[in-house]
């Protein structure tokens, strides 16, 4: 074979190979599944909102609602409508402690002003339950205002001395007409009142004794004194019957 005939069988052999790789190439590329770029996205930068830090000052409780434990047993003065019961609820002690601490029985009467022990505990005591001390009497009455008046038994002097034995009557109100009230033992010697009118603040003596009465001093008429036995309990009641003070015979 001569060398002309010879290059054209290669020239030609190798353009039929570069086809068939060509067709292959193409086919095996259609063939394949199409590949979607995948995006990027640019980083977002979030500015941060500044904070602002609020400083709440303490509040401060008032001292007249703080609870307190108390250390030591405190006072009460007694005010007008209290009783022994009323009085433990409000300073959340047992009554049974209560009466112990004063050296008084259940039942006993109470008098406007009178210093009573409150015996310490543990539970917490509102400040604003103490009430500011008024002057005691050295009485042992109970008295319950009759609309605005408000009379009581202050104390009965010289008892059991039928010459200066009498009673002590205090108004703490308006000005109240006695008329037709009572003064009673209980045993049945009742003193009936006259007109006489009792300012504001004054007081009147209901004397056991004979007497003249006069606006300060009145006169009961009897022959015996009837206030010396401990325990006895002098009843002030107005005309309709009302109780409206008491007084225990120390």
């Amino acid at each position: 074979m001569s060398l002309r005939r010879m290059a054209i069988f290669i020239g030609i052999n190798i353009l039929v190979s570069a086809s068939v790789t060509l067709l292959v190439l193409s086919v095996w590329d259609a063939g394949r599944p199409p590949v979607h770029p995948i995006p990027t996205l640019a980083p977002t930068v979030i500015a941060a909102a500044p904070t602002t830090l609020s400083v709440i000052a303490p509040t401060s409780t008032p001292a007249s609602i703080l609870p307190t434990t108390a250390s030591a047993s405190r006072t009460y003065f007694v005010q007008s409508g209290d009783t022994l019961s009323a009085i433990a609820r409000n300073f959340d002690v047992p009554i049974a402690d209560l009466l112990a601490a004063n050296n008084l029985k259940d039942g006993d009467l109470l008098s406007i002003g009178q210093k009573l022990i409150i015996p310490t505990g543990n539970s917490p005591t509102l400040l604003a339950l103490t009430p500011s001390p008024i002057k005691p009497r050295p009485v042992s009455t109970q008295s319950i205002a009759l609309g605005d008046a408000f009379v009581t038994i202050r104390e009965i002097v010289s008892k059991d001395k039928l010459s200066e034995e009498a009673v002590v009557l205090t108004n703490l109100g308006s000005k109240v007409n006695l008329k037709g009230w009572t003064l009673a033992d209980g045993e049945g010697h009742k003193f009936t009142f006259p007109d006489l009118t009792l300012l504001p603040n004054a007081e009147v003596d209901v004397h056991t004794r004979s007497g003249t009465n006069t606006a300060t001093d009145l006169y009961w008429g009897q022959s015996a004194a009837l206030w010396g036995a401990t325990g006895t309990v002098a009843y002030l009641r107005d005309p309709n019957g009302k109780l409206i003070a008491t007084y225990r015979v120390p």
